[in-house]
């Protein structure tokens, strides 16, 4: 039996639905014949044992496509042999629907559906690698790992995806071209996002721990953890995605394992924005109580117009004095502003993967790239630009955000400062006079004799220098309250005896 009869019994006749204006009669080189036969004789073997539907669809495209092959390679051969030309129209007219039909199963062999944009990918992949190269270089300089390896992770995710889809276009059905840029685009935010997470729990620190809900290193557990979560469920549906694509199955259970970890991600980061506005409510308009809130009031101290900086004068004196140094930088009454438009960014970007991917594979979002471009790859690039003008390291200063220990929740500058606002509260004459051998005999003779003993390293002005602002807890005494109180211990003492 020829290759044309074994194909006639497994499919049917094909014509084209719609004929194009103009075409051209695709040519097959003859001595492809013997491959050809060899494709049939697995396809025979293949159809005849195979029960599964989906598998049979893809095995009956093959077919096809072996069908339409065989027919243009016998037509050729005829129209450069045959004397007769009446037969001409029949056989070119064959040629015709063999190649529409050879353009039909290369469409369908598009995973994309789409014709896949070679411009704005690539401008896109190299806007993401100069990004990339940027937040590497002020990273490092500056010494601030933790971000700079988040935003690094997911910007790199993001040049191998729209890279895969760049080169997609010449490679339609490639499935791991497919799989490369759709797993790695669905999990980039959730790197940059993590950066996010542990950049407000160091503001937080920086303002103090009383403006926040939640302790700075429960800020960056609880929604990092989230972020994993999210990653982990991604990661799943894309293996099970993979899997079922390599073997003919259906991909709807990968596909919605993956839009549960998207889905799930929205949420994390719907209570992280939550946290977010009351943490700059808190820092706004609970330090100080002359400050009272207004619509005005709130968007001049985000938006650190004039008025929000006189407005931030005022604020200063009840915020971490250990960070004054840090709040006093340029950049850095921007850096809520800034938190909040990126976050925005990424939340956009996830609430369009989420409907697209209900949508399906063939939805309608899916297979118009420019949704895409402007809902995905514009807002997460706008994000990683805007860290890169706005970078930890350039706002909170050169190796300063090592210092800035979520765990630790104090710097040591900080820690400095409480020690020596606690070291002015502690008013020990024996231990100014450790040295002295005569200390102790001195400290008898004024509890016993009940004298008034005048040193002016006492005074309030030896510490004025640390003011209520400063040393919120601090506690001055005058002369005549250490007298006071050295008359009360007296008191006690003569008791005792």
């Amino acid at each position: 039996m020829d290759g044309v009869s074994l194909l006639n019994q497994y499919l049917p006749s094909w014509t084209p639905t719609s004929l194009p204006t103009s075409t051209s009669i695709s040519t097959i080189n003859p001595t492809n014949t013997a491959g050809l036969a060899l494709t049939l004789l697995e396809l025979q073997n293949a159809i005849q044992t195979e029960t599964n539907t989906i598998s049979l669809y893809f095995l009956s495209r093959a077919a096809r496509g072996v069908a339409a092959s065989y027919t243009i390679i016998s037509g050729q051969q005829y129209l450069a042999t045959a004397t007769a030309t009446q037969d001409f129209p029949e056989v070119t007219s064959a040629m015709v629907n063999a190649t529409l039909s050879l353009k039909q199963l290369e469409w369908k062999a598009n995973l994309y559906a789409i014709n896949l944009s070679v411009p704005f990918n690539a401008f896109f992949a190299a806007m993401f690698g100069v990004t990339l190269i940027c937040l590497l270089g002020i990273g490092f300089s500056t010494k601030t790992k933790y971000f700079t390896i988040c935003l690094a992770c997911g910007t790199i995710l993001e040049v191998i995806g729209y890279v895969a889809r760049t080169l997609a276009h010449y490679s339609w059905s490639d499935p791991n071209l497919f799989l490369c840029q759709i797993v790695s685009l669905t999990v980039a935010p959730a790197f940059i996002m993590a950066g996010v997470y542990y950049l407000l729990s160091q503001m937080i620190i920086i303002h103090g721990e009383q403006y926040a809900i939640l302790k700075p290193i429960m800020v960056s557990i609880i929604f990092i953890f989230c972020d994993v979560v999210s990653l982990f469920v991604q990661a799943s549906g894309g293996a099970a995605a993979a899997v079922s694509l390599r073997s003919f199955k259906d991909t709807e259970l990968g596909t919605y394992i993956m839009v549960g970890g998207i889905g799930f991600q929205v949420v994390s980061m719907t209570l992280f924005l939550y946290f977010l506005f009351d943490f700059v409510y808190r820092s706004f308009f609970t330090a100080n109580s002359n400050i009272k809130y207004s619509f005005s009031t709130y968007c001049s101290l985000l938006f650190n117009t004039k008025k929000g900086r006189l407005l931030r004068q005022d604020l200063e004196p009840f915020y971490d004095v250990g960070y004054k140094h840090i709040r006093q930088r340029s950049l850095f009454n921007y850096m809520p502003l800034v938190i909040i438009i990126s976050v925005g960014f990424i939340y956009i970007r996830c609430i369009y993967r989420v409907i697209e991917l209900s949508e399906g594979w063939r939805g309608y979002l899916i297979t118009h790239e420019e949704y895409i471009f402007a809902l995905d790859a514009l807002m997460v690039l706008l994000t990683c630009i805007t860290y890169v003008f706005f970078h930890p390291g350039l706002v909170f200063g050169k190796q300063m955000t090592a210092q800035i220990s979520v765990s630790a929740n104090k710097s040591e500058s900080a820690a400095d400062h409480e020690s020596h606002c606690g070291n002015s509260r502690m008013y020990n004459y024996s231990k100014n006079h450790s040295n002295s051998p005569q200390s102790s005999h001195d400290e008898k003779f004024i509890m016993d004799q009940r004298q008034k003993y005048y040193n002016p390293y006492f005074l309030p002005t030896k510490f004025s220098q640390y003011n209520s602002h400063s040393c919120p807890s601090s506690e001055t005494y005058t002369y005549s309250s250490y007298n006071s109180k050295l008359e009360t211990k007296s008191e006690s003492s003569w008791q005792n005896s």
